[in-house]
């Protein structure tokens, strides 16, 4: 039986574009893809979807050169996955994520347990803020007696605009631009009696991530409080080593592990396996320093 004609229209254009794809990747340099594609981000003509798409494909082989290197160099540029931050779109607790709202009912009951109320925690700190949304929520729905709350994160842009609107509404909030893998350099001597890092450790390779996790210990007074992804089928804790999610070249990592090779120890967990919530899986660990 023949093939539906549109099946073979469909893997034509497939296979056309793959193609296309890797000629540009062959023929232009790593260093100039990378300015085209900071370039082809900033012509707002272009739909949206398809800059993202395009910004991210330019380099991506970056990613099997280094990693880490790849992850980092989208999000400082505000580039393809990084793209969708903006102030319209991320604030507002109508507009958090559902897997983030479980986070915080988790971290919220996770408090209760250690006898903490929501006033005993007054200095705040984002590893991996983006925009500042999550402070905010934060700072208006789980610890409005916060004295400080600071957010770090590498992508110029979404600081800027956060700490803009930020800034308009009153908040108290302040963000820094900063590599959250010089966290001990960024923060110096300073603890918090909190930090909070979801949705980040898994765009750094084992090692960085559990270095982070260690800085984060040692810069925490009361808790860390981490998500990251989820293995589908084996509880991340029983992880021997961190496993690579190869549709975008992110990491499953054994947070539980970290935390203890980190001198912490684990208050409380929660592991989902392959359930998802709009996308996002579901893996908290809450840790406290030694």
């Amino acid at each position: 039986m023949m093939p539906k004609r549109g099946g073979v229209e469909s893997s034509g254009r497939l296979l056309l574009r793959n193609a296309g794809k890797n000629a540009i990747r062959s023929l232009i340099p790593l260093s100039m893809r990378k300015r085209i594609a900071i370039w082809v981000h900033q012509q707002h003509w272009i739909d949206s979807d398809r800059r993202s798409w395009w910004s991210a494909e330019l380099v991506r082989d970056f990613a099997e050169k280094d990693v880490n290197a790849y992850h980092k160099f989208l999000w400082a540029h505000h580039l393809g996955y990084a793209a969708p931050y903006e102030v319209a779109t991320r604030f507002g607790a109508e507009k958090m994520r559902p897997s983030r709202l479980n986070f915080f009912a988790e971290l919220r009951q996770c408090m209760e347990a250690l006898g903490l109320s929501a006033m005993e925690i007054r200095h705040v700190l984002e590893v991996g803020c983006s925009l500042g949304y999550q402070l905010r929520y934060l700072e208006t729905d789980l610890f409005p007696g916060a004295a400080v709350l600071e957010g770090i994160d590498i992508d110029r842009y979404a600081v800027r605009s956060g700490q803009e609107h930020l800034d308009a509404i009153g908040s108290k909030i302040s963000l820094q631009c900063g590599d959250i893998q010089q966290l001990d350099g960024l923060l110096g001597g300073r603890v918090f009696d909190l930090i909070i890092c979801t949705g980040v450790l898994m765009y750094l390779k084992e090692a960085e991530a559990a270095a982070m996790v260690r800085a984060m210990l040692s810069h925490s007074r009361v808790m860390v409080a981490m998500a990251g992804l989820a293995h589908p089928v084996l509880d991340n804790a029983a992880l021997d080593c961190s496993d690579v999610r190869d549709r975008d070249h992110t990491f499953i990592h054994n947070l539980d592990g970290m935390v203890k090779n980190g001198g912490g120890r684990v208050l409380a967990r929660r592991w989902e396996g392959d359930r998802q919530l709009e996308g996002q899986t579901i893996y908290f660990v809450f840790a406290a320093p030694q």
